[in-house]
């Protein structure tokens, strides 16, 4: 194409004058298409280093079309069309004269067949000949991965697809070989497998455009959001405001989604609904615009090329271009004719500002909210957790003793129990003592064999005894998380978010149970308060949750064991001491 030889001449231009490097320019195309692709070809041709591709289908990259396609000629052999690509291709490298030689006046022999009758005549005929046939004995015995690295590394293959395509294809490689080493860590690993999944997975491919490289960068205004350069070309200005076509699913003012018809055949909503897809379409165009605009840190060139319709109207070119005519000097550039903005002299800016301005200047009026102080809004509220928003007060109770390894140590075994705690009482009773000491075998490897046994003993001494048998009833269920707000008088209610440990909900009741894994165990409920509020905490959100159901609630210390549940009289003095006293976060 005209345009993108012009790019590239351009380009090549300012390199070799020494006014920019090949990292220091960036073209932009509104979107992938010929032109994408005329403007890296041109670029190649023209000899400037080019990024390539910022992203790609991987199948559809010629390299590795050629991959799958030896694939294909070497599981079915009499897949001609697929061996002629082969041979023609860079791992073969036959020209046009000589796949002909072979593929003409053939009859009904293979290709294949025709290629090993005609290995006398012509030396490389016979090494392609030998070559197919070892390739086909290495399919069978290799992995598709193994297959593929011997064949682009010792087997030259590589070597020969960055000769024809450039460097730019090692990228689509290498993530070839990445996918076809993923693969047989899914599957079991065959040829035709492998290339039938690759085929179903349209991989995609993004190169990292923000890497510096001295090369040349070609990519869409969307994939350039973030991205500086010196030099931006912008290169795609001739597209319509609306895309290639205009949007034909349209939203209604009520919601709802309709196929628009024929322009002419609309009524008034669907008529509306369009000037309302078009209009947005429009806004995304010129914001789209300005993204390309802004790329640019020294130097915006602006193209175009007029087709043998009529250029659409308020396109990139005439968006940009119609601002600036009075101020655009036909210059030239290294051989290419250009407008360049100049600067204008003062005098000139306000003769030519008077002549556009209209003769009376209409003031809006301001709406009344754009001139009234922003309400001031309640700070956000941090749900109060009861499992840890007494943690000092508990630390009064019963504070650690020993060295930091010790605590370290009684913290680890009470995680331990938790654990099993949770876990156990789902599973059959005859299987629990297998699984209890199979999970501490596992968890707990840096406690002595005694100490595992110990805990084991603990926590299923506790599941057989009758007096927790209402607890880890069937139905009852672990790690319960409570979320809801409390009321409190004056102050807006408290909102709580939290787990208990086990739950189970009959016909009128509700109980709640939490496990304190302390080697410190109470005689009585009035030498661990925290606690108390904690259960209190939780039981006012679960009475909102069942509304007309009696909420018990009580406290398991494991290491007495030792069930102690709280009454309800308690329980009401501290969430009422704790609403007094305690906000959110506190």
């Amino acid at each position: 194409m005209k345009l993108a030889r012009r790019i590239a001449r351009h380009a090549g231009g300012l390199i070799a004058r020494g006014a920019a490097k090949s990292g220091d320019v960036l073209v932009l195309v509104r979107q992938r298409g010929p032109l994408f692709e005329a403007i890296i070809r041109a670029l190649k041709q023209e000899g400037v280093a080019v990024a390539g591709a910022d992203r790609l289908i991987l199948t559809e990259h010629i390299a590795v079309m050629d991959l799958m396609a030896l694939a294909d000629a070497l599981l079915l052999p009499q897949d001609d069309l697929a061996l002629a690509t082969v041979l023609r291709s860079p791992l073969f490298g036959f020209s046009d004269d000589e796949l002909f030689a072979i593929a003409w006046d053939r009859g009904r022999v293979a290709l294949r067949a025709a290629l090993k009758q005609r290995a006398g005549e012509n030396k490389k005929f016979a090494e392609a000949a030998g070559r197919l046939d070892e390739l086909a004995q290495e399919a069978r015995r290799e992995t598709p991965f193994a297959f593929y690295a011997k064949l682009l590394g010792s087997g030259g293959a590589r070597k020969n697809f960055l000769g024809r395509l450039g460097v730019e294809a090692n990228d689509a490689l290498d993530e070839f070989l990445n996918l076809a080493l993923d693969y047989e860590r899914r599957d079991t690993p065959s040829l035709q497998g492998f290339v039938a999944w690759l085929r179903d997975a349209q991989t995609e491919v993004k190169r990292d455009m923000e890497i510096a490289r001295d090369e040349v960068r070609v990519m869409t205004v969307h994939g350039a959001k973030g991205l500086e350069a010196p030099i931006v070309i912008l290169a795609d200005t001739m597209t319509p405001p609306t895309g290639p076509k205009p949007p034909r699913l349209l939203e209604l003012a009520g919601g709802a989604v309709v196929w628009a018809g024929r322009k002419e055949d609309d009524v008034a909503s669907v008529a509306a609904a369009r000037n309302a897809a078009k209009s947005e379409a429009e806004n995304e165009y010129r914001r789209l615009l300005y993204v390309a605009m802004t790329r640019a840190a020294d130097r915006l060139i602006i193209c175009g090329a007029d087709g043998r319709t009529k250029r659409p109207e308020r396109c990139w070119y005439d968006l940009v271009r119609g601002p600036l005519d009075a101020f655009l000097v036909e210059e030239d550039d290294g051989g290419e004719k250009v407008f360049r903005f100049r600067k204008p002299a003062a005098g000139i800016v306000a003769a030519t500002a008077s002549a556009a301005a209209p003769e009376k200047i209409v003031r809006r009026e301001f709406p009344a909210w754009l001139q009234q102080s922003v309400p001031t809004e309640a700070p956000h509220s941090t749900p109060l957790s009861p499992s840890s928003a007494f943690d000092e007060d508990i630390l009064q109770i019963a504070p650690s003793a020993g060295s930091a390894a010790d605590r370290q140590k009684a913290l680890e075994r009470g995680r331990l129990v938790h654990r099993l705690m949770q876990a156990l009482p789902d599973i059959p009773t005859d299987r629990r003592q297998d699984a209890a000491e199979r999970y501490l075998a596992n968890a707990a490897a840096d406690f002595a064999p005694a100490g595992r046994a110990a805990m084991a003993k603990q926590v299923l001494a506790i599941l057989d005894d009758k007096s927790f048998a209402e607890i880890f009833a069937l139905g009852s269920r672990a790690e319960v998380p409570i979320v809801g707000r409390i009321a409190r008088a004056g102050r807006g209610p408290i909102p709580i978010a939290g787990q208990v440990d086990r739950l189970v909900v009959t016909g009128d009741t509700v109980l709640i149970a939490d496990y304190k894994t302390d080697r410190f165990v109470p005689d009585k409920l009035d030498e661990v308060p925290p606690y108390v509020t904690q259960l209190a905490l939780y039981r006012a959100v679960l009475a909102r949750v069942f509304p007309g159901k009696t909420v018990r609630a009580a406290l398991m210390f494991t290491d007495g064991p030792k069930l102690m549940e709280v009454p309800a009289a308690v329980m009401d003095k501290a969430l009422d001491a704790a609403l007094t006293k305690r906000s959110p976060g506190a």
